[in-house]
């Protein structure tokens, strides 16, 4: 992943429109302290978008992942998907999906 400044984050987030989502995003990135790092991903296809945003602060010791997912009928009704994880749940889902996709 590549780590940028909590200043490129909200430099990048200016591309994304406006809606309810994005104004999450926002809300999240600027609860960070201005040491924090940010990796934004955002997939924006016609039948989905989806937005992954880890927030990581090494000085207060902490890594969360969240990621925001909406369908074609979640984009027209301004509805999405959130579901926010740290570092330890993050690595417990990745062993999780290993196993399943290894049976």
């Amino acid at each position: 992943m590549n780590y940028i400044s909590l200043k490129e984050s909200l430099i990048s987030l200016q591309n994304l429109p406006d809606s309810p989502l994005s104004l999450h995003v926002l809300d999240i990135v600027n609860t960070e302290r201005t040491d924090s790092k940010i990796v934004l991903e955002v997939l924006d296809k016609p039948e989905f978008f989806s937005l992954l945003l880890v927030t990581t602060n090494a000085k207060e010791d902490y890594w969360n992942m969240h990621l925001f997912y909406m369908d074609q009928v979640e984009r027209n009704n301004g509805q999405y998907r959130y579901h926010s994880f740290s570092i330890t749940e993050s690595l417990y889902l990745h062993n999780c999906f290993i196993r399943l996709f290894n049976a």
